[in-house]
């Protein structure tokens, strides 16, 4: 039997699936369920997402179909029909996507079919996205995959070429800023970079030499779709946050495309090591080796783990996953936060924000990255805290990222900033 969750924190798979063909840009995208699910969304991850803004084609512009009573009996197509003729003629785009909510798929619209009728007039190309599919992290690999099955035909390889999955806009509320920093890394070593959100087509997918899954299982079911298909071989890497852990993913990146990557390394780590030093004062006279809790998806959960305790000497108190992750990828992200003995956190995997607080509060850390939703644990147990994890509502989030070399610069900053902040 389902069970109720208090506070999740990620929206539905139709929100994923909206903010990635939003953040696409070149896709128009059609609503096909109940009235006030687009806006919802809209206010649901910008507003509580770092306040990042809708875009050309988001927010309240997106076109919905706002299925009543009347369609819920007599069917939706008609009106899904109405709706994609409407917006082909008042929206130009080059791409025109339909996203099924709740609604359409409970009643069992053939969204397939009406779509089929504007072949001659546009491309128009359809996702099952209903909310009850799952999370934003599900919504964005559904819609990709989506793309994949309808869109992507087999195209010459590019060897310098690699397709970067698994990054979930506004679910990611850093995710512009972390791509930016990705493929800023990734050109130095003399490869494009196709991030889908960077005004490369996926159109191209096909082409890359090797695709880079940056999270524990977001995006690697499509990267094995894509291997299957085209031939392309696929790495998994959680985020990249800090030498360490940059290091080592250039150094896979390497390998897997036969390029040399020692001297990048050695130009990145000295000028990071240089502005990190600036902060080291700090960290010592007020001996600021904290005890740490971080209550975030998986991918963030590694990444910044790995990052405090080897490259900022912070201790690992707990570990909150809490992005519904699926049972088989469980163990390989405890796994990745097994540190060496007595330096490991207790892991949590739990979306229900009464049972995180009741954790974390047992385990009390100085320290806390999650979301906006803790601020009265951090009060209640004494704790600093930096809000890193969607939802955020006390930070404005345009281009900042914490990924790679200067990301973990960024979050140096922040860090010791909400120490100081009281002072």
């Amino acid at each position: 039997m389902s069970e109720i969750i208090e506070t999740p924190r990620y929206a539905c798979a139709l929100g994923g699936a909206l903010s990635t063909v939003t953040a696409m840009n070149s896709f128009v995208p059609i609503i096909h369920a109940g009235p006030g699910c687009g806006v919802q969304l809209f206010y649901g991850q910008s507003f509580v997402g770092g306040y990042q803004g809708s875009g050309r084609l988001g927010g309240v512009s997106v076109p919905s179909t706002n299925t009543y009573e009347r369609e819920v009996v007599f069917g939706g197509e008609p009106r899904l029909r109405e709706q994609i003729q409407n917006t082909i003629e008042l929206i130009k785009g080059d791409k025109y996507i339909v996203l099924t909510g709740c609604t359409a798929e409970l009643i069992g619209d053939d969204v397939k079919a009406v779509v089929r009728e504007f072949e001659d007039k546009a491309l128009v190309l359809y996702a099952e996205t209903a909310g009850f599919k799952g999370s934003s992290y599900v919504g964005y690999e559904i819609v990709l995959n989506s793309f994949v099955d309808q869109l992507v035909k087999e195209k010459p390889k590019e060897d310098k070429l690699v397709n970067i999955l698994g990054i979930v806009p506004s679910q990611d509320i850093f995710w512009q800023g972390n791509l930016a920093e990705i493929e800023r890394i990734l050109n130095k070593l003399g490869l494009k970079v196709n991030t889908f959100f960077n005004g490369r087509s996926i159109n191209d997918a096909s082409s890359a030499a090797l695709n880079i899954v940056l999270s524990p299982w977001v995006g690697a079911v499509l990267a094995e779709k894509l291997q299957e298909r085209f031939g392309t071989p696929y790495l998994v890497n959680p985020l990249p946050i800090g030498v360490t852990e940059t290091n080592s993913f250039l150094k896979r990146v390497g390998a897997a495309l036969g390029i040399e990557v020692a001297e990048v390394i050695a130009q990145e780590e000295e000028q990071t090591y240089k502005s990190i030093e600036k902060g080291a004062d700090l960290v010592v006279d007020f001996d600021l080796q904290l005890r740490f809790a971080t209550i975030t998806d998986s991918n963030y959960g590694i990444a910044l783990s790995k990052f405090l305790v080897n490259d900022f000497g912070w201790i690992p108190s707990l570990a909150v996953i809490s992005d519904d992750i699926s049972e088989k990828y469980r163990e390989s992200i405890k796994k990745e936060l097994n540190f060496s003995p007595g330096l490991s956190p207790a892991v949590v995997f739990e979306s229900d924000s009464g049972k995180i607080w009741e954790a974390v509060e047992k385990e009390g850390p100085n320290f806390i990255f999650g979301g906006s939703l803790d601020k009265d644990l951090a009060g209640k147990i004494g704790a600093n805290r930096l809000s890193i994890s969607y939802p955020i509502t006390d930070r404005v989030v345009l281009d900042r990222g914490y990924a790679g070399y200067k990301g973990a610069i960024n979050l140096i900053e922040d860090v010791l900033s909400a120490i100081v902040a009281p002072l």
